[in-house]
């Protein structure tokens, strides 16, 4: 379960009680916070699975060891799959910090955060991301499906043993950063909120290197 560094002790649904929403224009605006928040987690996240397969180095016909080589990933692709695990990200905390029942103003607030992703990045849409993976199954089969499917659309098959699964094993290491990112968003003003999505740059959404 995800920590909270301040307190050293897990953080959960019932901590965060106290910091719910008291109105639907409340949750909506602090969502939006959120949203944008776990697309910059996304994209770290992926950019640090890019950067683990690209560090791999191979035998040159020389003898010597040399950078594996990979095709190059476009913007456009790299925002496109971000948002595949943005939304499976905000899919994840809930899972992560629910049990069989999920609080009304948690489910409201995630719905919210779900809407806001697709303003946020139109393509692909939330729900189309949610049809290519097996959810019903829960957190480790849709994990490893994303992780694989990522992989593939990259074509980073052939830089490491483990790179089918790296990325997902990235992903549930995120566990407590979600978490963070959560009460975050519940517990701060919302000029603090709003001053942090005013000051994301575009670049948050692209390939870092």
């Amino acid at each position: 379960m995800a920590q909270d560094s301040s307190k050293g002790q897990p953080i959960s649904l019932i901590d965060l009680e106290e910091f719910k929403p008291q109105t639907e224009e409340d949750s909506r605006e602090r969502a939006i916070f959120y949203a944008t928040a776990m697309a910059v987690l996304a994209g770290n996240i992926l950019t640090s699975y890019i950067n683990y397969c690209k560090s791999a180095v191979v035998f040159s016909p020389n003898g010597q060891f040399k950078p594996v080589e990979t095709p190059p990933i476009s913007e456009e692709l790299f925002k496109q799959i971000a948002k595949e695990v943005q939304t499976v990200s905000l899919w994840l905390a809930v899972c992560e910090n629910s049990e069989d029942n999920i609080p009304e103003w948690f489910k409201e607030f995630s719905y919210f955060s779900l809407r806001a992703s697709d303003e946020l990045i139109e393509v692909p849409l939330a729900k189309e991301v949610f049809e290519l993976y097996p959810l019903d199954l829960g957190i480790i089969p849709t994990i490893q499906s994303l992780s694989m499917n990522v992989c593939h659309k990259l074509a980073l098959g052939e830089t490491r043993v483990d790179a089918a699964l790296a990325l997902g094993d990235i992903i549930l290491e995120a566990a407590r950063q979600r978490i963070e990112l959560l009460k975050f968003s519940l517990s701060q003003s919302m000029l603090v909120l709003d001053t942090w999505v005013a000051e994301v740059k575009p670049g948050a959404f692209q390939l870092q290197f």
